[in-house]
Formats: C-alpha cells, sequence, structure tokens
C-alpha cells in the first residue's frame, strides 16, 4: 500500500512539472487517461487534458517568471492531494488582474484520483481571496507611490 501512495505522489509530482513548469503537454498526455478531467474553482466548467493545456498556456504567457512549486503531496489509496504554490510576475491582464512589477502567489489544493497508474482527474480549490489582496495591496502601493510624486 505505502509504495503504491510514493508511487501516486511520483506521478502527481511528474504531471506538474511537465504540464505547469516545463510546458510538455504531448509528455504528459501519456500520464492521464484519455477521459481525464480537470476542475479548478476560478473555471465554470470541467475541461478535459487539451482544454486544461489552453488554461496552462494563457497562464503561463501571462506570466513573465511563472512557476509551480509543490509544497506537499498526501496519498491515500488512489487519491492523492498536492498543496502547491503559483507565483510568477503578472505581465499581462490575466482573469480580471492587471499586470505589475512586482511577484504575486497563487495557493492551490488539488485533489487527484489515479486508477491502474494513470491519473484520471484533478479538482483544484484556488485561494482567490488571497490572490485578491495581494492583488489590491500591490494597487494600493502603486498608488501611494504615484501620489508621492
Amino acid at each position: 500500500m505505502e509504495e503504491r501512495s510514493n508511487n501516486n505522489k511520483k506521478l502527481i509530482r511528474q504531471f506538474i512539472e511537465l504540464t505547469w513548469n516545463q510546458k510538455r503537454f504531448n509528455l504528459a498526455r501519456s500520464l492521464a487517461a484519455p477521459e481525464f478531467t480537470y476542475h479548478a474553482s476560478m473555471i465554470d466548467k470541467p475541461m478535459t487534458l487539451q482544454n486544461m493545456g489552453v488554461v496552462v498556456q494563457t497562464i503561463q504567457d501571462a506570466f513573465d517568471d511563472f512557476t509551480i512549486a509543490v509544497d506537499e503531496l498526501v496519498a491515500e489509496g488512489n487519491q492523492v492531494v498536492s498543496q502547491s504554490t503559483f507565483s510568477g510576475t503578472l505581465v499581462k491582464p490575466l482573469m480580471g488582474f492587471e499586470p505589475t512589477d512586482r511577484m504575486i502567489a497563487l495557493n492551490a489544493v488539488t485533489f487527484w484520483k489515479i486508477r491502474q497508474g494513470v491519473i484520471q482527474s484533478g479538482h483544484s480549490l484556488l485561494d482567490t481571496a488571497d490572490l485578491m489582496h495581494q492583488a489590491q495591496t500591490i494597487q494600493d502601493g502603486e498608488r501611494q507611490q504615484y501620489m508621492a510624486l
């Protein structure tokens, strides 16, 4: 049982690294089931792996130095939970957030289901409240700098 849990954690770490950090979606396809679905709390409908790739590319393109750090992985049976931090400098508008010259971070928890060594689904909960707080703090700071001129 522990060996399966460790293998599942390695699978998820590799999937996150390939998709988000290395932009190697074609290689990541081999880790996911053909019927893979992905749900993200900021997006209204479930996505296929291909749709997820479009969203990932859009996010990556909006950041100058985008990266994801996997902070923790917990596995039991066929489920893995990942806690990750998305970070970078937003250089293009994205989902209502304006570009800034400061680093921002977004924390996420994703619940992954795995069957027979293949990822079936992922459900991400994103800490958008903290992201909004960061954006507001940056805007307030920029306003204060402008007013000081």
